[in-house]
């Protein structure tokens, strides 16, 4: 009881980086880039079969190959430039990445972004497995910007494991950002990451519940809200053989719950690339189960006009970066 983080409900996250005077900063922008990825702590590329996921690896191989994965996430990430950049598995000091600071790493390979940090998974050490712990965890979603962030807040979500499970688990958030429209509203980005090995989906089902009240509030606000990240749901009409595959089905796998978007919230994901693949073997093409659970919800009077996904083979991280380019409706400017 003494180790368990405890955050409280809402938490103001420092912002960093960027300048006042940066090409960018005080603009009010009626259209938007945006990039969401779950870099796995960048120790799940191509060789990772993780043990939660039926596999046998703690943590990768050494501390070379979490610098080989992380730095070809900064390469991807300069060279593919988005004015919102919302990232998930960020470690800043942790056992399992080999207490590399992969958010000041991320950072300084992106100078022109105020960046702003959520921690989701905080423990001093966790003993599990026996044989060879986990050991100390802090990671969490980083949130970068070219517009100068007026709010970044941390939304501790609903939901936990029972004691003593919980001490040694993450606490799952939400982290949210906003920057002036030319409207006089504000665009609201919420960069979220939700439960995964949850028997049942009854957190995810929690989780999905403050969210909806989240946006719709927002919204009814006037402000213009899109939301990404890493879902952990299979968006719908992505089905189990969505992609060819000849391992079981995870049991983690979930579809999304019917009817859960709001009201004039439309759903924006690539269903031609998948998003995910599951971590029980290494890597091997036709073989392990893939799916699409990367991608935006995104608000009324907020045109899309497109959606893609990058297929870089997972080679760095199970997950794939999904673009999106999004403007204010003509009648919302």
């Amino acid at each position: 009881m003494i180790i368990e983080w405890r955050p409280d409900k809402l938490i103001s996250t420092p912002v960093t980086g960027g300048s006042e005077l940066a090409a960018g900063a005080d603009e009010k922008p009626a259209s938007l880039s945006l990039l969401t990825w779950n870099i796995g702590y960048a120790g799940l590329g191509a060789e990772a079969d993780f043990f939660m996921d039926g596999g046998e690896q703690v943590r990768p191989a050494s501390r070379e190959l979490v610098f080989r994965n992380l730095d070809a996430a900064r390469r991807y990430l300069a060279s593919n430039p988005a004015d919102v950049i919302l990232l998930q598995e960020v470690d800043r000091d942790a056992s399992r990445s080999y207490g590399i600071d992969q958010v000041s790493g991320i950072a300084a390979a992106l100078p022109g972004h105020f960046c702003s940090r959520a921690p989701n998974f905080k423990v001093p050490w966790i003993p599990y497995p026996l044989l060879e712990p986990i050991g100390k965890v802090d990671s969490g979603l980083l949130s970068m910007s070219r517009f100068m962030p007026g709010k970044a807040i941390r939304h501790q979500l609903p939901g936990n494991y029972s004691w003593p499970v919980r001490v040694f688990h993450l606490k799952r958030c939400l982290h949210e950002i906003r920057f002036p429209a030319p409207d006089g509203k504000d665009w609201v980005v919420i960069n979220l990451h939700l439960s995964v090995f949850d028997k049942g989906g009854r957190l995810r089902k929690q989780q999905m519940k403050y969210l909806r009240q989240l946006i719709t509030g927002l919204v009814a606000e006037g402000h213009h809200v899109i939301a990404g990240g890493d879902w952990n749901q299979a968006f719908p009409g992505i089905e189990e053989d969505a992609f060819a595959h000849t391992d079981a089905t995870p049991g983690w796998f979930r579809k999304m719950e019917p009817g859960w978007l709001p009201q004039g919230f439309s759903w924006a994901f690539d269903a031609d690339t998948p998003s995910l693949r599951a971590t029980n073997k290494p890597l091997a093409t036709g073989e392990n189960f893939l799916t699409v659970v990367d991608g935006f919800a995104v608000g009324p009077g907020v045109d899309v006009l497109s959606v893609r996904a990058t297929d870089l083979g997972f080679a760095h991280t199970d997950h794939h970066p999904v673009h999106i380019e999004i403007s204010l409706a003509e009648q919302e400017r």
